[in-house]
């Protein structure tokens, strides 16, 4: 056996060719059948990806705009709100001074005729 001569590479793929050629062949086809499937469910899903992305971002985008609208509304609210109560208390206070002014004559004329 000493003697025997261990097979070269070339030799052992021949062989493996011989033996299991057909077989190997139709391995191969598969394998390249299931990475192009890979492939496109790759592609396909980062496009859903980028899409989705994209829609994402639209309804942030259109609920900022939403919720500065509604904060804007809410100020203007209560600044008209303010205005208001700032015009009855105006009013209540001038009529409350013009109501004290005239107790107040009132009250001269009767001390003025009280004490004649």
């Amino acid at each position: 056996m000493p003697n025997q001569k261990q097979p070269v590479l070339g030799e052992i793929s021949t062989i493996r060719d011989i033996l299991m050629g057909e077989q190997m062949v139709q391995y191969n086809d598969r394998f390249d059948q299931l990475e192009s499937r890979v492939n496109a469910m790759e592609k396909d899903f980062n496009q859903k990806l980028d899409e989705l992305e994209k829609r994402q971002a639209a309804a942030l985008q259109a609920f900022r705009e939403e919720t500065a609208n509604r904060l804007a509304s809410l100020e203007q609210q209560l600044n008209t709100r303010a205005n208001t109560l700032e015009e009855k208390i105006n009013t209540v206070s001038e009529s409350d001074r013009v109501k004290l002014g005239q107790m107040l004559r009132d009250l001269g004329q009767q001390l003025s005729g009280d004490g004649h």
